[in-house]
């Protein structure tokens, strides 16, 4: 069966990762329908000759589960970007990310019979952090999430590996993803833009990253090997500091930057104020405890290892490469 003739549902395909990937699907010859909420900015990607269903993991009545059928009815493949990045409660992100993803698999599997992947989107966090600068956790560690996001990703999982036999299901762990759209890394480069450069604590902080473009090459190679199917993987690229990386962010930008050391008592106060927003408003804080609690973690490092063995996938794009790539995207669309 050629590209053309399969017809992949992206959910989520409006976001960060999913726009990039839709844009790549469709130039390697599939047919794409967009899952999409009612309420989402389709800006990216509306111009794209793609089918289009709304409908949304968040919701229980009838006429969404009947949009959720739809969306599912006649694909060859999954791919499940769409996920709940912020929430209130353990209980909400558990409800989105882990019970959403089970009922799409079970009603993918319904509504196509002939289903040949679905591939999970998932994250580094769900396997959780590394002990130290030379400890890469890789797909055998057995999972420790930290947070409430990381806990629902390895639970959505875990419902996935129940269906083994059943849902052909392969799963991506991308750890910090960065690139063009990217509002999260994009902090970096607005600091930097404004000659800081922030530092968490007086100890050196970890981290693997990848450029978008790289993982959406990984998730074709992973959508189009037979080896993928029942296995999960890593997405990364490089494992570097965050001075490293502000560093970096600095040359390619051509700015000065003073280094300002941020101590990590200082997020304390921080987190009793948004727990008070959060309770005001019902809406998550930006920096809350949950996100703080990941930003105290000093080692987010894992291996590429089985993925270039088993797919394949080496990073095309140099780190510095990439981020001056991304520089250049923000300034063209007036974000610096």
């Amino acid at each position: 069966m050629t590209n053309g003739q399969q017809l992949v549902l992206v959910t989520g395909a409006n976001g960060f990762v999913g726009s990039h990937l839709t844009e790549a699907l469709l130039a390697r010859g599939y047919r794409v329908r967009c899952m999409v909420r009612e309420s989402s900015d389709l800006r990216y990607i509306e111009h794209l000759p793609v089918e289009w269903v709304r409908a949304d993991l968040r919701g229980a009545d009838m006429a969404q589960a009947e949009r959720l059928e739809h969306a599912c009815r006649g694909v060859d493949m999954v791919c499940h970007c769409a996920a709940l990045t912020r929430a209130v409660d353990e209980e909400t992100f558990l409800r989105v990310n882990a019970r959403g993803t089970e009922a799409l698999a079970r009603v993918a599997m319904e509504a196509s019979p002939g289903l040949q992947r679905f591939l999970y989107i998932s994250s580094q966090t769900a396997a959780g952090y590394a002990d130290g600068p030379d400890d890469y956790i890789d797909e055998s560690r057995p999972p420790r999430p930290l947070d409430w996001y990381g806990k629902s990703k390895w639970a959505a999982e875990q419902a996935l590996h129940a269906m083994d036999g059943h849902l052909p299901v392969t799963i991506l762990r991308p750890t910090v993803v960065f690139g063009p759209r990217d509002r999260d890394v994009y902090t970096y480069f607005d600091l930097v833009n404004k000659h800081l450069e922030l530092s968490l604590g007086r100890e050196e902080r970890w981290v693997s990253l990848i450029y978008v473009h790289d993982l959406v090459d990984l998730i074709i190679l992973a959508l189009e090997n037979e080896a993928a199917v029942g296995q999960t993987y890593f997405g990364t690229g490089w494992p570097t500091t965050y001075t490293e990386v502000g560093r970096m962010v600095a040359r390619v930008m051509d700015k000065w930057t003073l280094r300002v050391t941020v101590p990590l008592i200082a997020l304390e106060p921080i987190v009793l104020v948004a727990k008070v927003q959060e309770r005001l408003t019902g809406k998550p804080a930006l920096l809350n405890e949950q996100r703080v609690l990941n930003m105290r973690q000093p080692f987010l490092l894992c291996s590429g290892e089985k993925a270039q063995r088993e797919l394949g996938f080496a990073p095309k794009h140099e780190l510095e490469a990439a981020l001056t790539e991304t520089a250049a995207w923000y300034r063209e669309h007036g974000w610096l």
